[in-house]
């Protein structure tokens, strides 16, 4: 094998070396445009494919970035680093140790695998890279603009002229648009803070082309209808305008003054505009100020320590607002987040995470704007500065009243943002060590290992879309790009890791680049698991006419289940599928769940409830899932009980009806306990209290759902209750079981 040829640090190199620093700026940038361009519907989550690239994508950098660094042999930080390394540390040090008390382990570990990338990447880009990767960086942001502004106003000019988006998910939002962030609210955030990052291109080179994207992303800004994307728009244009004039240019003080209005009535003008548009849609408004009040009273149960990563959706729902469910119009959503990073950072990791947090975030831009103030900085280093740290702070603000930074697409830009900021304001030099090309049989078991990494993701990625079909232009569109858009991104993969694997000597470094196709291995699971689950969920639709499709549904969402056994969704769906036969008889069937010993569906049915709840149970659907399956065994053993062969049957049926009836409207009123406006909860307790006789119970709660939940004073929903026409049926049906209620509340 070669040695190693290290450059002296700082060393001026011929433009042909330091290879593999460049690729790594290049790979970090082009991960980045891929999470904004990414959109694919072959799966149930549609922000699926951001995890995968993030996992995937994010953590062959990190290996490979780690790799170099243990190549080179050198301490791995510098002691001038550790200042700057020590606020990012202290943060996500406290969020792993969060891990040791937050109740729902499973779901801690996976989010803290999130935060280790973000952690990674924020430390590779102090670490590793300087003013020539920020611009490199910067660059592709810029790319990504292009395209997806451009699609952008693909979409605004399908307003005024339908069919102008041809692709098979346009008008998903209403006029909202969304390009290809697959929200409206993501989309402004994009916006946001990219404009930043072309304005400093401008800044930089005068080119009149960033001038025009510039301009067409301010189009599609106001065309998301996205509020907090306006305000933190206007605030930190507002803020990061007067640091402009009054830092970097030579005007004289009367035109500092105009320019200073300007930036003022810019900032005013974007919050009087979400104000207006928070009139015309107070929903939004609305469930953005009770998700708050939730948040708020979720942090009292443990405000110093915080309730643990990851801890936030499954103990939210126990302190949701009964108003959520009317303006989400769905009893089958889960609220995920506080709708305010700071709330949740404090919820989850108590106020010393949030105290951390802000330190880091009050570090890293006291850095910056020293470095901004300083006129001996080069002006284009400056001007890249004042565009990261605009864009970082407009984030922040945005994510006050938005959840952009608890997805990927937006997540992956903080965290990198983060340590670009640190990096620029600390003056960071780009790496200039080259290391000379090696060759061996170390070498070529790492090349072969990345081949089979890629073979896997073409074979799994193959599995995921031989099941979609393309009947239209825009499905066939969209596969294509679909595969050239995934065929780029393995081979970039496979380049960067073999590119490493060619100039590395050490048997240290060559190991950890050969854990790569093992993270890609892993980030695929869930993806092709909310696959098989979107295919399941699809085919059990059909199974309520078709019982062909039963067998089918329950195959899919067995195989989701095998590849992401942690996902609780799944287990849900294959219980509620079981439950719809409730088959009573004992048999061995692989296929119902079955791994040892025989079992009915009741039984089955149980095993994946009580596994959901364990994860779960704050989630209302499941106590109504569990309530109405002991409903239907009810009525079940009720029926066996009546087709009884001798007084021991029957009565053992009997017993068991019995008890399972209780069972049911036990789970109901904890249904009701956290989702207090379901009609389907009521119209089964009222069921029940027909069936046992109880018609005072049963009128009783037809009125209780009448009169809507205590603490909701909405008038135009508790109207809506109210006036519901579901509810006469219910007093109809009692009104035959009972006959008509007299003044003194018995039957006539």
């Amino acid at each position: 094998m070669a040695k190693k040829h290290l450059a002296p640090v700082g060393a001026a190199l011929p433009a042909t070396t330091c290879f593999l620093p460049r690729l790594l700026a290049w790979g970090t940038g082009l991960l980045g445009l891929l999470m904004v361009l990414a959109f694919f519907t072959g799966t149930y989550d549609k922000a699926q494919i951001k995890d995968t690239l993030l996992f995937a994508g994010g953590g062959t950098l990190l290996l490979t970035w780690l790799a170099y660094k243990i190549q080179q042999g050198r301490a791995r930080f510098s002691r001038a680093s550790g200042v700057w390394v020590l606020p990012f540390a202290a943060y996500y040090g406290w969020v792993l140790a969060s891990v040791l008390w937050a109740p729902y382990r499973v779901e801690a570990l996976a989010e803290w695998a999130r935060y280790a990338v973000y952690f990674g990447l924020s430390l590779m880009a102090l670490e590793q890279f300087g003013t020539r990767a920020a611009r490199i960086i910067a660059r592709c942001v810029g790319w990504s603009a292009w395209a997806a502004y451009g699609y952008g106003l693909l979409q605004v000019l399908n307003r005024f002229v339908p069919g102008a988006d041809f692709m098979p998910w346009q008008g998903f939002f209403g006029p909202r648009v969304f390009s290809t962030l697959a929200n409206p609210n993501f989309f402004g955030d994009f916006i946001v803070f990219s404009s930043f990052l072309i304005a400093a291109q401008y800044l930089v080179s005068r080119q009149k082309k960033w001038l025009v994207l510039w301009s067409m992303g301010l189009i599609n800004l106001f065309f998301t209808q996205s509020k907090g994307a306006w305000v933190a728009f206007g605030a930190v244009y507002g803020l990061w305008g007067a640091v402009y004039v009054n830092v970097f240019s030579a005007w004289k003080k009367p035109y500092k003054r105009w320019l200073n209005a300007a930036a003022a009535c810019v900032a005013l003008g974007a919050v009087l505009l979400a104000g207006v548009y928070a009139f015309k849609r107070p929903d939004s408004a609305s469930f953005r100020v009770h998700t708050w009040v939730a948040s708020w009273a979720m942090v009292q149960v443990s405000p110093v320590l915080g309730t643990g990563i990851g801890s936030f959706k499954t103990i939210y729902p126990a302190y949701r607002k009964p108003q959520i469910f009317f303006i989400e119009n769905a009893h089958n959503t889960e609220t995920q987040h506080a709708e305010n990073e700071f709330l949740e950072q404090w919820a989850t990791l108590g106020a010393i995470g949030l105290i951390l947090f802000l330190w880091l975030l009050t570090f890293v831009f006291t850095a910056a704007w020293k470095r901004l103030k300083n006129p001996a900085v080069p002006a284009q280093e400056r001007w890249l500065l004042w565009g990261y740290s605009g864009a970082l702070l407009a984030m922040a603000v945005h994510s006050t009243v938005d959840v952009s930074l608890r997805f990927a697409s937006g997540g992956v830009f903080f965290a990198l943002f983060l340590g670009l900021v640190a990096a620029l304001a600390r003056g960071k030099k780009d790496d200039s060590a080259e290391l000379a090309p090696a060759h061996g049989w170390a070498q070529w078991a790492v090349y072969v290992l990345a081949a089979g990494g890629a073979l896997y993701a073409c074979y799994a990625f193959y599995k995921v879309m031989q099941l979609m079909s393309a009947p239209r232009l825009g499905d066939v569109i969209f596969t294509g790009v679909a595969w050239a858009f995934f065929a780029a991104t393995v081979g970039l993969g496979v380049f960067l890791v073999c590119a490493a694997a060619r100039r590395f000597t050490r048997a240290a470094a060559l190991a950890v680049l050969a854990l790569v196709p093992a993270v890609v291995w892993g980030a695929f699971q869930p993806f092709l698991a909310d696959h098989y689950y979107g295919v399941g969920a699809l085919f059990a639709t059909q199974a309520q006419t078709n019982p062909a499709y039963f067998t089918p549904a329950l195959d899919y969402f067995n195989r989701a289940i095998t590849h992401n056994p942690f996902n609780m969704a799944y287990r849900q769906y294959r219980a509620t599928l079981l439950a719809g036969k409730l088959d009573l008889s004992e048999t061995f069937n692989r296929l119902k769940g079955d791994k040892t010993a025989p079992a009915t569906d009741y039984e089955r049915v149980l095993r994946d409830l009580q596994t959901v709840e364990k994860h779960s149970p704050n989630h209302a659907l499941l106590q109504q899932a569990y309530g109405e399956f002991y409903f239907a065994a009810a009525l079940k053993f009720s029926d066996r009980a009546r087709l009884a062969a001798n007084a021991a049957e029957y009565e053992h049926y009997k017993a068991r009806a019995l008890a399972d009836m209780d069972k049911a409207q036990q789970y109901f009123e904890k249904s009701l306990l956290l989702d207090p406006v379901n009609y389907a909860t009521y119209a089964f307790l009222s069921e029940i209290a027909v069936l046992q006789r109880r018609p005072d119970e049963a009128r009783a709660r037809v009125a209780a759902y009448r009169r809507g939940p205590e603490n909701m004073t909405e008038e135009n929903w508790l109207i809506k209750m109210a006036e519901d026409p579901r509810a006469e049926q219910l007093e109809r049906r009692i009104q035959a079981a009972f006959g008509p209620q007299t003044p003194g509340g018995t039957k006539k």
